[in-house]
């Protein structure tokens, strides 16, 4: 899969201690993105789908997977072998940032597989017009929190933080939260 980047762990991109994967490129022009630096479909670097599941299953003390990007639709067919790997060998919950609609998922060859392998799906482009306040799930008002399983409820996301630091293991700096990443 071509990403931009990963974390261990963060609490900010969803409900609990979460890995999240940053996929690379994205086909809309969302004023305001939060994310400009993945629109490039040649950026990031590709990561093999094996590495990626071995990557996941050997983080500790986390309950579930954020995908965000970019687009991550953009790569359906192997984000599709890659959750599937996960939930065949954990209980590991899925949460996806699409800015593409839950009825514009559906008709993507693949689509209906994705959506059958996440838990929580955060849909819609992000508006800068629309934004929430801060600390408010979605980042703005047009997007919408979709449950497709009953692993989580709307109480689930109001308490979590709008952003975190997190100093890695490398002693990198990184500013992740509601779909953000940024490297210092």
């Amino acid at each position: 899969m071509r990403i931009h980047s990963r974390l261990n762990k963060s609490r900010a991109n969803g409900p609990g201690n979460r890995a999240v994967i940053w996929m690379q490129g994205c086909p809309f022009d969302c004023t305001g993105c939060f994310n400009p630096g993945l629109k490039d479909f040649n950026g990031g670097k590709d990561v093999p789908l094996e590495e990626l599941i071995e990557w996941a299953l050997s983080i500790k003390g986390i309950e579930g997977i954020s995908i965000s990007g970019g687009e991550p639709t953009e790569q359906l067919q192997p984000l599709n072998r890659f959750l599937t790997a996960i939930k065949e060998k954990t209980d590991m919950s899925v949460l996806l940032f699409s800015g593409r609609s839950e009825k514009e998922i559906i008709v993507l060859t693949g689509g209906k597989s994705l959506l059958n392998l996440t838990d929580v799906l955060v849909a819609g482009q992000y508006t800068i017009e629309c934004k929430n306040s801060p600390g408010m799930w979605p980042s703005s008002a047009n997007q919408e929190i979709m449950f497709l399983t009953d692993r989580y409820d709307k109480n689930d996301f109001l308490h979590l933080p709008e952003t975190e630091i997190i100093i890695t293991d490398e002693g990198e700096i990184v500013e992740s939260g509601l779909g953000i990443m940024n490297v210092f």
